[in-house]
């Protein structure tokens, strides 16, 4: 027999215990029971929630609108634009990406802030200092993007009112225009000006180093000084050479006249007086008198002529060689030789302290050589610095001329941006309140359900599990209200026997449905 499907066995009672034995797991068919037991409170729930969800959307939730602007970079003051394989694309995301920072940069926002104030970029009345709230809007309103290998920035800024939009983003692009001349020029100007004066400050530090090194030691100019002592050096070399030579030429010039003056006797005989010369003289004369008065063949004639030629005989044989008066006296020849050795001997002696004096000389000279090269590694070093801290203050002079000439071009010198398309009026704006509605839908939905479930598991397995005594007013009332599972008849056939329904019996009193291995009886 098939058991009544619509049993009033209480729900509170022995029957939903039959189930709750069961109910160590919970299958898709009884959480879609518990759902459809709780329904109205699911449709009340969702109905609540989702009126909330779309007056919050209706009324919270405003369109926005994005403005945007687009900026060409010049490279290096090439007026086209770069594009893919130009090559340098390191370098061209380097200037971008520099470029962006510039134009995102927070010095840029506060000149922006300061040019429209708190009130323009927040879109409504402000009391108090709203600064902070201002920039924080512009920092998260604010994007930059571009393509690769291009060198356009996009810049977009999103607000609630077209005109605000687009108002504000030229504001931003102005800013960054003026900011990016005033960091470039102006103060890339006055930087060079600090740094070259600070290089200035240690070319003088260097110099007077410098001078004190020289001073201290008795230096006008250290790299004149110390040729002028090397080629001293050299000098006085030569001369010691030359003056060694001229004093050895002079010692043996003397020693040479000394070895001949031993062999010159000092005293000679000056001339010896006899007068057998005279007398033949005297007899020439007499002579020349006869023949003035007799002729040659006179007899006082031939006897005078015999007597010269005798004595003409007697000279010419020698016979009168020593004889006569004799007269002796000093050399004249050894004399002088004798002179000139002194002479020699004085030149030597003159040369030798030519030598001295030149050999002293050479030793003061190559002494001074000797410090200066010990002074050379110090005198290079401050000698360098003194160099490089003039090498710098001449580069940081040239790149103080160059920004100077920069400046006095005018505000366009620095500018390698042009803006070619500048931020207009967007003529339509984006909304967020389809998908808020959508959300809300979904939450609302979500979150009825859950109750739903919450509240049909606590009715049909928690409360059902508790004593019948400290439950029996509370079973009473829920056997009144609670609906019960009422499986419908099936329709039998006229004549044939009715047949038992285990699935029936299974769920007579659960207010659940039963769990599938228990309906595939």
């Amino acid at each position: 027999m098939s058991r009544d499907p619509y049993s009033n066995a209480p729900r509170g009672g022995d029957e939903p215990l039959r189930g709750s034995a069961r109910s160590d797991g919970l299958d898709l068919f009884d959480i879609i029971a518990l759902a459809w037991s709780e329904r109205g409170f699911i449709v009340v729930v969702f109905a609540v929630l989702f009126a909330i969800g779309v007056a919050a959307s209706l009324t919270l939730i405003k369109p926005s609108f994005e403005a945007q602007s687009r900026l060409l970079v010049l490279l290096e003051n090439d007026p086209t634009p770069a594009a893919a394989g130009a090559g340098g694309a390191f370098m061209l995301d380097q200037i971008m990406q520099s470029e962006s920072e510039l134009l995102g940069s927070g010095a840029v926002r506060r000149q922006t802030l300061a040019a429209l104030g708190p009130e323009t970029i927040l879109g409504e009345p402000v009391s108090g200092n709203a600064d902070g709230a201002a920039l924080r809007a512009l920092g998260s309103s604010l994007t930059i993007s571009r393509e690769p290998y291009s060198s356009a920035l996009v810049a977009s800024y999103e607000a609630g009112n077209a005109d605000q939009a687009a108002l504000i983003l030229n504001a931003v692009v102005d800013s960054y225009l003026a900011y990016r001349q005033e960091i470039l020029v102006e103060a890339g100007i006055e930087t060079v000006t600090e740094r070259r004066q600070q290089a200035d400050q240690a070319v003088a530090e260097a110099q007077s180093a410098l001078d004190a090194f020289l001073s201290t030691h008795s230096l006008a100019n250290f790299v004149s000084d110390k040729s002028a002592a090397e080629t001293s050096v050299t000098t006085l070399q030569d001369r010691v050479r030359t003056a060694s030579a001229d004093r050895d030429a002079a010692r043996a010039g003397a020693q040479a006249l000394e070895n001949r003056l031993n062999n010159i006797p000092a005293n000679i005989e000056l001339y010896v007086e006899n007068g057998a010369s005279t007398l033949l003289l005297d007899r020439r004369v007499e002579r020349e008198q006869l023949l003035s008065r007799y002729q040659p063949g006179a007899p006082p004639v031939v006897a005078i002529e015999r007597e010269i030629s005798a004595i003409q005989s007697l000279l010419d044989a020698g016979g009168a060689e020593g004889l006569g008066q004799r007269r002796t006296g000093v050399n004249p020849v050894r004399q002088a030789l004798e002179t000139e050795l002194a002479t020699r001997r004085a030149n030597a002696n003159q040369e030798a302290n030519r030598v001295a004096v030149f050999e002293r000389q050479l030793g003061e000279a190559q002494g001074d050589v000797s410090r200066l090269r010990g002074l050379e590694p110090e005198y290079t070093r401050l000698a360098q610095d003194v160099t490089a801290a003039e090498e710098t203050a001449a580069g940081f002079a040239a790149q103080e001329a160059v920004a100077a000439a920069r400046r006095s071009l005018g505000p366009g010198a620095a500018d390698a941006v042009r803006v070619f398309d500048r931020a207009t009026p967007p003529l339509r704006g984006s909304s967020m309140k389809k998908l808020a509605l959508m959300a809300a839908f979904v939450f609302a939905a979500g979150v009825a359900v859950f109750l739903g479930l919450i509240k049909g598991y606590w009715r049909a397995y928690i409360a059902a599990r508790r004593p019948a005594q400290r439950h029996a007013p509370t079973q009473a009332v829920n056997q009144a209200a609670a609906p019960r599972y009422r499986e419908p008849q099936p329709v039998q056939p006229v004549g044939a026997p009715a047949r038992p329904d285990p699935l029936g019996e299974a769920l007579v009193g659960l207010p659940v449905l039963a769990r599938i291995p228990d309906r595939s009886a």
